[in-house]
């Protein structure tokens, strides 16, 4: 970013579109120390989570696998420390009169945004899809500066949740299918919720079983509520 964009009576406007769909995301250069430690007393303030970028591949036997790109993200609501894979909703840091960081706090993917272009560009009446707001560089490049910290996160994941990140990523996919069958989509926007259903098919045949036992909880769940 060569840039910093803020435009307040645009953002009224808004009333807060990008961040209602998610929090931004962080930069590693965000962070004046990338120790451990350091980052762990960040996220125990309550406004950050570990989140993941899925990466999708398939071996040579044609088996769909994930690995994981790990990278921090202002908190959603309802959301815990380590976020791996969820339904995305409002950032925590949103308060009635913007956000919580002034400008030389905020995270480098709220600094990327340029206010009130995607309205020029698409009009002022928004649909899914429309893009009130529009980033100076790809929001890819961000997340990318957390490539040489894999290690860390990965070791913050097992310290925080005493489970390695693929297993906590099958414990948050399961839950996901879950939601998505039980409906528990408060807080998610539209937009959100179109992305995480088109996802829903390469999902279920990277995680398998995690579906069927979405599935089972589910059945089990609905049988007991008929049965009372």
């Amino acid at each position: 970013m060569n840039n910093i964009y803020e435009n307040k009576d645009e953002c009224a406007k808004c009333g807060g579109y990008c961040c209602k769909k998610c929090g931004c995301d962080y930069s590693a250069k965000d962070f004046e120390s990338l120790k451990i430690d350091f980052l762990q007393s960040k996220l125990e303030e309550g406004y950050i989570s570990i989140v993941s970028y899925q990466d999708f591949k398939r071996t040579k036997d044609g088996k769909l696998i994930n690995q994981p790109f790990l990278y921090l993200r202002a908190r959603n609501i309802n959301r815990p420390i380590v976020d791996l894979l969820s339904m995305k909703t409002t950032c925590k840091a949103l308060q009635d009169n913007g956000c919580l960081y002034d400008i030389d706090n905020r995270p480098s993917g709220g600094l990327n945004l340029i206010p009130g272009i995607g309205n020029k560009i698409f009009g002022s009446e928004l649909h899914i899809g429309d893009i009130p707001c529009y980033p100076e560089v790809s929001p890819f490049d961000i997340v990318d500066t957390w490539r040489n910290y894999q290690n860390i996160l990965f070791k913050l994941v097992k310290r925080i949740t005493g489970k390695s990140v693929y297993e906590q990523i099958k414990i948050d996919v399961e839950n996901l299918f879950y939601d998505l069958m039980c409906g528990n989509i408060d807080g998610v926007m539209k937009q959100e919720l179109l992305d995480i259903k088109n996802m829903i098919p390469i999902l279920k045949e990277a995680y398998p079983l995690e579906y069927e036992n979405a599935c089972k909880c589910y059945n089990k769940n609905n049988i007991l509520i008929l049965s009372k």
